[in-house]
């Protein structure tokens, strides 16, 4: 954020504040759940790109709107989600946020904070029902899908898919990747079968490989050089 941003800011929760009988930022802490240290890089902008979830924690406690909140700290982008709806119509209101997860290890959550590198707005009516969060894709093993290096790929969480559905998951407990599955019944065994024909598929044991969630869609930056 910039100095105009941050104190536009600060004045904005600190108006909130006063609204709300709430007298200290040590208060709001206590109230919000958001940590006293969190909070003071948040005001004084040492955080430059505020956690969305922090922000509607603050918002909730100082009786705020919750949209305008997010737009002054900077996670929400008007450029980026444009339409060509008529004037006076906000299409920010029409979105909710979810998480990108850059990356996800064994033995940690899903949406642990190391795991997230930002957020992406998606009209809701395409994640009704279930729970869902966005993967940054790295490398261009399913690029025959159109999934290629740097993708966003939209997930619903489930531990099951459908023979053949693309599927993020994970292998011996090491870090997630997206492939095609196929489940080999008599055997036992699971197939992970990459979009590229540059790449092999693999075969591995049922009890090796957990599913994580099903691809459902995929973001794709066409500014990103393909086979980059």
């Amino acid at each position: 954020m910039g100095i105009k941003k941050v104190k536009q800011l600060r004045k904005y929760i600190e108006e909130r504040m006063r609204k709300q009988g709430i007298e200290s930022y040590r208060q709001l802490s206590d109230i919000s759940g958001v940590s006293s240290s969190e909070l003071s890089a948040i005001v004084t902008g040492v955080r430059k790109s505020p956690n969305p979830q922090l922000i509607e924690k603050i918002s909730v406690a100082i009786g705020g709107d919750l949209m305008e909140l997010l737009d002054i700290a900077g996670c929400l982008s008007r450029e980026r989600i444009k339409t060509s709806l008529p004037e006076g119509i906000d299409p920010i209101q029409n979105m909710v946020l979810l998480p990108v997860i850059g990356i996800i290890r064994a033995g940690q959550p899903i949406y642990a904070e190391e795991n997230m590198i930002g957020y992406e707005p998606v009209n809701p009516d395409v994640i009704a029902g279930g729970e869902y969060f966005f993967l940054l894709v790295k490398g261009n093993s399913m690029i025959d899908s159109g999934i290629r290096n740097r993708s966003l790929a939209l997930v619903r969480k489930q531990e099951s898919v459908e023979n053949g559905e693309v599927a993020v998951v994970m292998v011996d407990e090491e870090n997630a990747t997206v492939k095609r599955v196929f489940f080999n019944d008599k055997i036992n065994t699971i197939t992970l079968q990459p979009d590229n024909p540059d790449f092999s598929p693999h075969t591995y044991p049922i009890d090796q490989v957990r599913i994580i969630g099903k691809v459902v869609r995929a973001i794709i930056d066409p500014n990103i050089v393909k086979n980059k």
